[in-house]
Order: structure tokens, then sequence, then C-alpha cells
């Protein structure tokens, strides 16, 4: 029997007291941190040769015009979303990191590469090559945030 007033999203989450906050939120620090180093030299590694490509032109915003606080928030959201997901799942989840690439890989295919299908296949709105680069960049970010998530310690 459930106790009033102890229902909701968080309780089923395992985010029952302070210290399960501090864990989740540390670890949603951490794989925000690390995915924010590698993103800067992953998006200038991936899309480098579209931003200078004249067909694309018009595509892309030129760096001084790039309001910089857009893709930090959308990075910021994904990865708590991705904590959430991994918080919910995480019980049926095998241990280990081997719970993160399961998670990481379930989760782009959903997000990402279906959509990226539908995209390619029914519009010619985007060059498919960028397409596939920004799903192999967002797919990155799943799995890193996914190890992050689900990385599990003799304390936990």
């Amino acid at each position: 029997m459930e106790k009033p007033g102890k229902s909701g999203l968080f309780v089923y989450m395992g985010l029952r007291t302070a210290k399960d906050w501090n864990q989740f939120l540390l670890r949603f620090f951490v794989a925000l941190g690390i995915w924010e180093v590698a993103s800067v030299s992953l998006r200038t590694l991936l899309f480098s040769t579209f931003y200078f490509d004249p067909n694309l032109k018009n595509f892309f915003v030129p760096m001084s015009q790039v309001f910089w606080i857009g893709p930090i928030v959308a990075d910021l959201l994904e990865v708590f979303f991705i904590g959430i997901l991994a918080s919910l799942v995480r019980p049926a989840l095998p241990y280990g990191l081997l719970g993160g690439l399961l998670l990481g890989i379930c989760f782009s295919i959903a997000a990402f590469v279906a959509p990226a299908l539908a995209i390619s296949q029914f519009t010619g709105a985007f060059p498919v090559k960028l397409i596939w680069l920004w799903v192999f960049y967002q797919s990155v970010l799943c799995i890193l945030a996914s190890f992050v998530f689900t990385f599990s310690s003799e304390e936990d």
C-alpha cells in the first residue's frame, strides 16, 4: 500500500531522498560537462566541411551571428531528460556500462534515426549527408550521457 502524499514521478524514479537527488544532479553535471567539452571539437570536425560548401551558403548562420545559449540549452535539456529516462528504466537495465550502451542506442534510434529516415525519404529539404552527421552527433551525446547516468559504483 502506498503512503498518502508519496506518489508521483520522482518516487518511481528512485529520487526519494536528498542523497538520491545529489547523485542525480552530480551525474547530470558530469554528463553535461563532458559533453560540452567534447561537443566543440565534434561540431567543428563533423560540420566544418558543410559550413564552407557554396551550395549551403544560405543554410548555415555565420559564426559571429550564432546565439550560443541556444545550443547549450538544447544540450542541457537533452542530457536532463536522458537522466530522467535512465532513472526510470535503471532497474530494468543490465548492470553497469552495458546498460548505458543499450539505453543510449535505443534512445538514439527512437529519437534521431527514425525521424532522420522519415525526413530523408519524404522531403528533400536537407542534404542527406548532413542529416546523418547530425544523427551521429546526437547519438554520441545520448550514449555518453547514458554511460554517465547508468554507471554504478560500490557506494550506489
